[in-house]
């Protein structure tokens, strides 16, 4: 068994991860179940969760009692699907937009347009039960003027996945969108519709040439991994002491590999940039597996940019709390993960270290 869940939240921490573990555990979920628990990366979401410096600073003053709701709102709704399981067939696709993404630091700069998704059917029936999308824009549609509390673009893509497909349970899964921003051509609400919309009729296509298969493998591995020395940077010049920079962030980062046939989910816990992305999903794909990168999992660590970038005093690259060489190691260390979980695809289950 294995777990996805995507929550409109803006990052899901170690803690709320945690804390949803233990309600799990306690509920009678085996303790060494992989779930990957992730963020839509929504910037209109709720806040008052985090309980870390630079969390406070984006969220607001922490609140128990909102943590408490989440909680248990995490927790029923996984619950509930446990209580549902039944065999499934899977298919998996992928296929570039257009116009729907830029890349905020440099102009004309790298992207990833993929819309990737994975969709669950029962053994009898033509409609999914569970439709999976995975795209790589940052959810900040909405600009600081609104003050309603939204899902943006994500909320709308699944929305209309669910429309045209009745009975289907749609999911959004933020790529990597360190580097990568969305085309707010229109004004107000109306990049929100514009792309939701473009993002679910895409999908539901893509779906109508879809093949499932019954999965021969369900495997999966999850490790606590040591980061290099936090430094924290306050500009490209200007680095707060070691013994500051490490009260402020972590020192350690989750990551996790699901592989559900010949489709893996990685889970990576922080704002990854798009070429450190497109090097995870080479490597899935040099190995014959349609990747799906799945951005704010089960921890959040802030920037993870490639190295080249590190240096230049742009916002991304100063919230890479972690070193210059974090990100490159996040993609070589997910990569081992996924090489040991092929290797037990036939012979063995998932794997957990920490």
């Amino acid at each position: 068994t294995a777990i996805l869940g995507s929550c409109y939240l803006l990052i899901v921490d170690e803690r709320l991860f945690d804390a949803v573990r233990r309600c799990l555990i306690e509920a009678g979920v085996p303790k060494d179940v992989t779930m990957i628990l992730a963020a839509t990366h929504t910037h209109s979401g709720p806040g008052a969760y985090g309980s870390r410096f630079a969390e406070k600073i984006s969220m607001g003053h922490y609140d128990p009692q909102v943590v408490e709701r989440l909680v248990d709102a995490i927790t029923r709704a996984i619950l509930r699907a446990r209580e549902r399981l039944i065999p499934i067939r899977i298919a998996s696709q992928a296929t570039k937009t257009s116009g729907l993404i830029t890349n905020r630091v440099v102009a004309e700069g790298l992207t990833d347009p993929e819309l990737a998704l994975s969709a669950l059917y029962a053994y009898d029936t033509a409609t999914p039960l569970a439709v999976a999308i995975n795209f790589a824009a940052h959810p900040t549609t909405l600009g600081a003027w609104n003050r309603w509390l939204s899902a943006d673009y994500p909320g709308v893509a699944v929305h209309e996945i669910e429309r045209q497909l009745p009975g289907a349970h749609g999911l959004f899964f933020a790529g990597a969108v360190g580097d990568q921003a969305p085309v707010k051509t229109g004004t107000a609400y109306e990049p929100v519709h514009r792309i939701g919309q473009a993002l679910g009729d895409e999908a539901v296509t893509l779906l109508r040439h879809a093949q499932p298969a019954i999965p021969r493998y369900l495997r999966s591995a999850q490790e606590s991994m040591r980061l290099p020395l936090a430094q924290v940077r306050l500009s490209s010049r200007l680095t707060l002491p070691r013994w500051m920079s490490r009260r402020l962030v972590d020192d350690d980062a989750t990551l996790s590999v699901i592989l559900l046939g010949e489709t893996v989910f990685f889970g990576v816990p922080c704002d990854l940039d798009a070429e450190l992305g497109l090097a995870l999903k080479e490597a899935a794909r040099s190995r014959g597996l349609q990747p799906m990168i799945i951005g704010f999992a089960s921890d959040y660590i802030g920037y993870c940019v490639a190295e080249a970038r590190y240096a230049s005093g742009a916002y991304e690259a100063l919230m890479a709390f972690n070193g210059p060489t974090t990100g490159r190691l996040i993609v070589d260390r997910l990569i081992e993960m996924l090489d040991r979980v092929v290797g037990t695809r036939d012979v063995g289950h998932g794997t957990r270290s920490q």
